[in-house]
């Protein structure tokens, strides 16, 4: 990380992290276009509010991605690494398009602001019913709809606007696609990175009387090596 840089990823985790998901990743998406409008991000898909994430944890952490998971065919341990590079393009998603259902209402996929205000809900049925009414285009129209058929419908199409990984397993040789959530993923890299600077900070402000200001301020690697020098 850059000089300066520490310091940053710790307001985010700061401010970020009391935050429901949903809260969270349009507080991130604030921090990865920060001279946009704030009711513009909330009004961004998922799948464009996801494509600036990762855009943003490539400017935080680079563009090698790497994680842990289980194979769903045999249970086994497996890496996951890839390079954003080569699964995101230049330009960000376009328009989502609309799903349109039988009788010829319209649907479309939920919003940030969508999530947020679901989020809201007693519980899942009345969140679900909720991000319904909220994704009809015309909600007076939208009363006796197949709940079913249009949850399946903008299932398929958010489908397409996710970072899907196709995965393999040594050991059964077992396939499958998995869903990427970069908004997740890079919380969870924040958050580490955020318990692993504090530590640093703890450990040089007791050795050597640091303000915080002063060690975050250092390089990576200058920190790194007064840190050596207290083994």
């Amino acid at each position: 990380m850059a000089k300066s840089a520490a310091a940053t990823l710790l307001q985010m985790w700061e401010q970020a992290g009391h935050c429901d998901p949903p809260s969270r990743a349009l507080r991130l998406l604030a921090w990865a276009l920060p001279d946009e409008d704030g009711n513009v991000l909330a009004d961004l898909d998922l799948g464009e509010r996801d494509w600036h994430l990762l855009r943003l944890r490539r400017r935080i952490f680079g563009p090698r991605v790497s994680g842990q998971g289980r194979c769903p065919h045999c249970g086994s341990a497996i890496e996951v690494e890839f390079d954003a590079r080569d699964v995101q393009g230049d330009a960000p998603l376009p328009p989502a398009p609309l799903y349109t259902d039988a009788r010829g209402r319209q649907f479309r996929l939920p919003r940030c602001r969508d999530l947020i205000e679901a989020a809201r809900s007693q519980d899942v049925e009345s969140a679900e019913l909720e991000l319904f009414h909220r994704c009809a285009v015309d909600s007076e129209h939208a009363g006796g709809a197949d709940f079913d058929d249009i949850d399946r419908g903008l299932a398929t199409l958010a489908a397409e606007r996710q970072l899907q990984l196709g995965l393999a397993c040594e050991t059964c040789a077992g396939e499958w696609t998995l869903a990427f959530d970069s908004g997740a993923f890079l919380w969870e890299e924040i958050e580490a990175r955020a318990m692993a600077l504090l530590d640093d900070v703890h450990r040089l402000a007791l050795a050597y009387g640091w303000s915080e200001r002063t060690i975050l301020s250092m390089s990576e690697a200058r920190r790194a090596a007064y840190l050596e020098r207290l083994h």
